[in-house]
C-alpha cells in the first residue's frame, strides 16, 4: 500500500478493526504500524489545524501538488494537502509515535517541541490544545468504562460530555477525572507542582497517597479556580484563576503579576526553546508584572526585562543559553 493510498483510508475516518486491508497491511511489518500511526496522528492534528502559519502550509501545499503528476482531482489535491502538512510537521519535531494493537487498539503518541502549539481532536471529538514540550498519548478509539489519556507537560481541554464514560487525564501518578468539561492541566515532570485549572464544568483531581498504587487524596476543584500539589511538600493549594487566563490557550499571550524571575525563566525557556542561566542567586528573586506573547522576540523581550528590573543586568545569548549576571 503507498502513502497515498493509505493517507486517503485514514481519511475515511474509518475504525481500524473494520477495515481488513489496513489490519493487514499494519500486521506485515513494524515499518508499516509505525507509519500508519504516524499518518493516523497527524490526521488528528489536522481535525483543528495546527500552529503552522498558512504560508509554510501553502508552501508545502504546492510542493507536493506538483508531485501529483497533473492529476487535479479532488482527492488527490487533498492528500497532497494532508501530506504537505505530515511532512512539515514531521520536519517540525512534532510527532512521536508507537503502536500497541492488541485489541486492534492503536496508541497515538504526540510530542509538541518547545517553542511550539498545536491543537488536535481525540476520537471522542475532544478538543486538546497543547503547548511546549508536551506528550500527549491517546488510543485511536476510546473503550470500556473509561476514557483514558496520558499527558506530560500542559494542555487546555474541552472534553465532550459522556456521563457513562468519564474522561481521565492521567499525569505520572496522579489523575485528573472529567464527565464533560473545560479545564487545562500543567504537568512537567521535571517542575515541582502539578497544577489543575477549572473554567466550566467538574473536575476531580486525585492526588496519589503512596499507600497503594490505588490510593489517592480526591480533591474537587470549583469553576474559576486553581488547585496545585505541590510534590515537594505533598501539600494542596487553591487560588483563584487569574485575568488573561484565556488569553494564553487562545492567543499565545502570557500574564503574570509580582511573578519572581526564576519562576518566569522556566516558561520563557519553553516558549522560546532556551535555556535561562542567572550567575546570582539574588536575581532569581526579582519580580515582575507584564504580558509576554509567543510571537515575541527573545531578544526584545530580554530589553524588556532589562528595562524594567528596578536594578540593572547584563545578559548575552550563546548557542541556545542566555546567560544573566548582574
Amino acid at each position: 500500500m503507498d502513502s497515498e493510498k493509505l493517507i486517503h483510508k485514514i481519511t475515511e475516518k474509518k475504525a481500524l478493526k473494520d477495515s481488513d486491508e489496513l489490519l493487514n497491511y499494519i500486521n506485515e511489518s513494524g515499518e508499516n504500524s509505525r507509519e500508519y500511526i504516524r499518518y493516523k496522528t497527524l490526521w488528528a492534528l489536522l481535525q483543528t489545524g495546527n500552529e503552522m502559519d498558512d504560508e509554510t502550509i501553502n508552501q508545502g501545499f504546492n510542493a507536493v501538488k506538483r508531485g501529483v503528476k497533473g492529476h487535479r482531482n479532488s482527492i488527490l489535491l487533498n492528500i497532497a494537502k494532508y501530506a504537505a502538512i505530515i511532512i512539515l510537521a514531521v520536519s517540525a519535531g512534532y510527532l512521536v509515535q508507537y503502536a500497541d494493537f492488541n485489541n486492534e487498539i492503536a496508541i497515538n503518541e504526540i510530542f509538541v517541541p518547545k517553542g511550539n502549539r498545536t491543537s488536535i481532536v481525540l476520537p471522542d471529538g475532544t478538543k486538546v490544545w497543547l503547548s511546549n514540550g508536551t506528550r500527549l498519548v491517546y488510543p485511536e478509539n476510546f473503550v470500556g468504562d473509561f476514557r483514558n489519556v496520558e499527558l506530560e507537560g500542559e494542555g487546555f481541554f474541552e472534553v465532550t460530555h459522556d456521563k457513562d464514560h468519564p474522561f481521565i487525564v492521567n499525569v505520572g501518578e496522579h489523575r485528573i477525572k472529567v464527565l464533560g468539561t473545560r479545564f487545562a492541566v500543567v504537568a512537567y515532570p521535571d517542575d515541582d507542582e502539578v497544577k489543575a485549572e477549572l473554567v466550566s464544568g467538574k473536575i476531580q483531581f486525585d492526588i496519589q497517597s503512596g499507600v497503594t498504587e490505588e490510593s489517592y487524596r480526591s480533591f474537587m476543584v470549583k469553576p474559576m479556580h486553581s488547585l496545585v500539589y505541590d510534590k515537594t511538600s505533598g501539600k494542596v493549594y487553591e487560588s483563584i484563576i487569574p485575568d488573561g487566563f484565556h488569553d494564553y490557550w487562545q492567543k499565545g499571550i502570557y500574564s503574570f503579576k509580582d511573578e519572581r524571575f526564576d519562576s518566569l525563566a522556566i516558561k520563557i525557556a519553553r516558549i522560546y526553546n532556551v535555556e535561562i542561566i542567572f550567575g546570582d542567586e539574588e536575581l532569581k528573586s526579582r519580580i515582575f508584572t507584564g504580558t509576554l506573547s509567543v510571537d515575541d522576540n527573545i531578544y526584545t523581550l530580554m530589553e524588556v526585562f532589562k528595562s524594567a528590573s528596578g536594578k540593572p543586568f547584563d545578559y548575552y545569548f550563546d548557542s541556545g543559553k542566555i546567560y544573566i549576571d548582574k
